[in-house]
């Protein structure tokens, strides 16, 4: 099997690598930056290779990107995912099987947004607790003090069994991360997220070994799996984070895996992430040092015909061959403005 074109949809932001098998691969999330790389600069290394070389070819692109000065690991994950959506479809079975299933569902907790007011979020807390979630993250950016009382008024009112996190979005300086990861310890929060930036290794080294609550960073770290060795070698956080979406592909977030598990550490990943949430299922089916699916509220796309179902608070992994997701055909033509072809432009 020899990989024909590779076919990127705008302004849908579709990818789509063709083999002479007859089979494809897809995924979604192509910027105008990706349909100009995709087809000029990746297309001439990736036609007429093996696509189930995904190794090989994550290296090249690896080199590639640094040679051609590309700048975004986005890009270069979109190939990988498209490349395991097309491996899971020649194989018969769901990419998270392929990889060696580890579970066939995940607890799921609703991630919040940010609100102005401290009830709002109990509140917010409370009604995804009623719904089923088995745990709750703010957006909580109004200081120190109002994130304290946050802590407090929310671990009050869903009880003892219920998580909460803090996802902080880098906004503290050192001296008030202590204070709000005191209280977080206090409230017996699962985790404190992103509490410095992602840069600072030497204040998160110095945070997390202060404070007991985990620390929870790397998130928007570029580097991929070289730039988390160090934060984790250097002691600077205790769970790991990633993303499809901004670490690379597939392989990038398996690899962060591994190396998670070599230290006794967990993997979370981070929001819906490329493929309406089926590219990060597949990985919580593969990988069994993570704990949650992180759920947003969103309106579900009518391009896809089957969305992933939330029962009893658990998101249930895909069954069908690939990533699993089906496509409205009509409609990705209907919102399909050009084509850019990796051949043509070759």
């Amino acid at each position: 099997m020899r990989i024909t074109d590779i076919l990127v949809h705008q302004p849908l932001g579709l990818v789509r690598i063709r083999t002479d098998a007859g089979i494809e691969g897809l995924c979604d999330g192509a910027s105008e930056e990706a349909a100009r790389v995709i087809p000029a600069i990746y297309g001439p290394v990736l036609i007429g290779r093996d696509p189930l070389d995904r190794e090989w070819i994550w290296q090249r692109l690896h080199n590639f990107d640094r040679e051609r000065y590309v700048t975004e690991n986005r890009i270069r994950g979109l190939i990988d995912v498209a490349l395991w959506d097309l491996a899971g479809k020649a194989a018969g079975v769901p990419v998270w099987q392929l990889i060696g299933g580890a579970r066939d569902r995940i607890p799921c907790y609703r991630s919040g947004h940010e609100l102005p007011n401290v009830e709002d979020y109990v509140n917010d807390a409370l009604h995804h607790q009623a719904q089923g979630f088995k745990g709750y993250k703010d957006h909580c950016h109004n200081g120190p003090e109002f994130m304290m009382t946050v802590a407090r008024e929310a671990r009050s009112a869903v009880g003892p069994d219920f998580h909460l996190m803090h996802d902080a979005n880098a906004i503290y300086i050192y001296t008030e991360a202590i204070r709000v990861g005191r209280e977080l310890e206090r409230q017996d929060y699962t985790w404190f997220e992103e509490p410095l930036s992602d840069y600072d290794y030497h204040g998160l080294q110095r945070l997390a070994g202060e404070l007991d609550i985990p620390i929870l960073a790397t998130e928007y770290l570029p580097g991929s799996i070289w730039s988390t060795a160090q934060v984790v070698t250097m002691q600077a956080c205790d769970i790991i984070r990633a993303s499809i979406t901004w670490r690379g592909g597939i392989t990038d977030v398996l690899k962060l895996a591994r190396l998670a598990e070599a230290f006794g550490m967990k993997i979370e990943i981070t929001s819906g992430g490329v493929c309406w949430y089926f590219a990060h299922a597949n990985c919580y089916g593969a990988i069994h040092n993570t704990t949650f699916c992180e759920h947003w509220e969103r309106t579900p796309d009518p391009i896809v015909t089957n969305h992933l179902p939330v029962v009893d608070g658990h998101m249930h992994m895909p069954t069908q061959p690939g990533l699993g997701f089906e496509l409205d055909w009509d409609l990705v033509q209907a919102r399909t403005e050009r084509v850019v072809s990796a051949a043509e432009v070759a």
